[in-house]
C-alpha cells in the first residue's frame, strides 16, 4: 500500500478523488439537461439520497473534518469542490440565461453557496437518527417558488433588484 499510494492518506486521497470524478460523471448528463432550479434541486436530492445510502456522505463528513488539520486533505477537498462547482455553475448559468438574467446574479457566488448548503444538508441528513430531520426534503418547496418568482417578475425588474443588492 505504501508503495502504490504513499500510505493510508494517499489511498484515501485517491479513493476520494476517484469517487468524486465518478459521481460527477454519473450526474453530468442530469446537470447538463437542467433548465430550472426545481430540476437542479431534484438532481441534488437524488445525489444526496444515493450518498446517504452508499456511505459517501459519511465519507465526505470525515474528509471535511480531516481538512481542518490536514493541509493535503484540505487541498484535495478544495480541488474536488472546484470540480463540483464547475459542473453546478454551468447548470445555474443556463437557468439564469433561460430567464434572461445572465449577468444579473453572481453565478460563482450562488454556486458556492448552493454547493456548501447542499453538502451541509446532505452530510447532516446522513447522520443516523437525522438530528435535523431530512434537510434536503425540508427545502423541497424553495426551488419551485424561486422558479415561479423568476417567471412572474420581468427580467428588467429582476436585474434592477439584483443590481441594487450588489
Amino acid at each position: 500500500m505504501h508503495y502504490h499510494f504513499g500510505g493510508v492518506d494517499g489511498l484515501l486521497h485517491q479513493a476520494y478523488e476517484r469517487a468524486t470524478l465518478t459521481m460527477i460523471g454519473d450526474y453530468t448528463a442530469d446537470l447538463t439537461s437542467v433548465r430550472s432550479f426545481e430540476e437542479l434541486y431534484r438532481v441534488g436530492a437524488t445525489m444526496a439520497e444515493k450518498a446517504r445510502t452508499d456511505g459517501s456522505a459519511a465519507m465526505l463528513s470525515a474528509i471535511i473534518a480531516a481538512a481542518h488539520t490536514d493541509e493535503a486533505m484540505a487541498r484535495m477537498l478544495h480541488d474536488n469542490m472546484a470540480r463540483w462547482n464547475e459542473a453546478v455553475s454551468t447548470a445555474i448559468d443556463r437557468i439564469l440565461t433561460l430567464r434572461k438574467l445572465s449577468g444579473a446574479i453572481d453565478v460563482e457566488a450562488l454556486t458556492a453557496s448552493l454547493t456548501a448548503s447542499t453538502i451541509g444538508m446532505m452530510t447532516l441528513g446522513s447522520v443516523p437518527g437525522q438530528p435535523l430531520g431530512d434537510p434536503i426534503a425540508a427545502v423541497r418547496g424553495l426551488p419551485p417558488l424561486l422558479d415561479r418568482a423568476m417567471k412572474l417578475v420581468p427580467a428588467p425588474l429582476a436585474r434592477r433588484i439584483f443590481g441594487a443588492l450588489g
